[in-house]
């Protein structure tokens, strides 16, 4: 079994200066920023159990005033760093580019055309990786004219849906796949979805064996150092399984909480008719329990 995951999701802060409707933390309690001592007892932390990535996603991390000290002492570490912004600051962004190492990835967000024409300039220099929010009403020109603005590279990530007003603009999850492999992929567009969907065993065999990635190949931490299966527990008190500045990181990976994501017993979605059932481990469990009070629960963007 393993010791550690292969990355943490990290939030530097929960702050945001946005409000976007397909956000997931709109809901979250208020929690201070992660102070840099902090953070480098994390680092430390991470040092020890072998864990060889960060994810810095939000909350805006460009809105942490430490962030650029922070992000260059975590590669420093050695660690491998994927930064996510709103691309609300693109001349902090690019101070962040310009200060990193060949261990720095940068990604931001872009959902609608008035955000595409101001990040422009952003995206021809520095050519970081761009990502969109697929829904159900998206316009292929807009995907067009993202991809003619010259990224590193281009994502459609598969809308999340925690309330029920989400489930409106998403797709069912075979639907957006077969959109992609009706022609995006050629188009030189990737893809984000969780593997509780189709696991990753290209990257990690072991996800063949679990309902998904939480607990096998990442953790979800907050400012406060809180340790979650993933992200999208954030802020719920039952699936708090430690804290990774206080409590051994041991008894956090061993807690028995992370039990449920370990193991796999088939897919139990009652959409028996799609293509991919057999393959599908049963979507997300986080959309599961939002929605139906259960782990278990089937996957509510993919059910009538």
């Amino acid at each position: 079994m393993r010791t550690a995951p292969d990355y943490l999701q990290f939030y530097p802060t929960t702050r945001c200066n946005r409000s976007c409707s397909f956000c997931f933390n709109n809901t979250l309690p208020p929690v201070d920023d992660m102070g840099p001592g902090d953070f480098r007892t994390m680092l430390d932390v991470m040092d020890r159990a072998g864990i060889t990535t960060l994810d810095v996603i939000g909350g805006e991390p460009t809105l942490h005033k430490e962030i650029v000290g922070m992000l260059f002492a975590a590669q420093q570490q050695g660690l491998q760093v994927n930064v996510s912004s709103n691309g609300s600051d693109p001349e902090l962004l690019a101070e962040i580019i310009a200060s990193g190492t060949d261990r720095l990835r940068v990604g931001v967000s872009v959902n609608d055309g008035e955000t595409l024409d101001r990040l422009k300039p952003f995206i021809a220099r520095h050519r970081p990786v761009v990502k969109s929010v697929h829904h159900r009403g998206m316009e292929q020109a807009l995907i067009e004219e993202i991809i003619t603005a010259g990224p590193g590279q281009y994502y459609l990530l598969y809308r999340d849906a925690l309330d029920p007003g989400g489930l409106n603009d998403t797709v069912p999850f075979d639907r957006f796949l077969s959109g992609l492999n009706g022609g995006l992929h050629a188009a030189g567009i990737g893809s984000v979805y969780c593997s509780g969907f189709l696991p990753d065993t290209d990257s990690a065999p072991e996800l063949a064996q679990v309902r998904c990635p939480a607990g096998t190949t990442k953790l979800g931490v907050m400012p406060d150092g809180s340790v979650y299966p993933c992200n999208l527990f954030f802020g719920r008190p039952e699936f708090r399984f430690g804290n990774i500045l206080t409590d051994p990181f041991e008894s956090i990976w061993n807690h028995e909480g992370l039990a449920f994501f370990r193991s796999f017993s088939g897919n139990r979605c009652p959409r028996i008719s799609c293509a991919i059932h057999d393959q599908c481990h049963g979507g997300c469990p986080a959309h599961s329990l939002l929605h139906f009070g259960s782990l278990d629960g089937p996957e509510p963007r993919c059910i009538p």
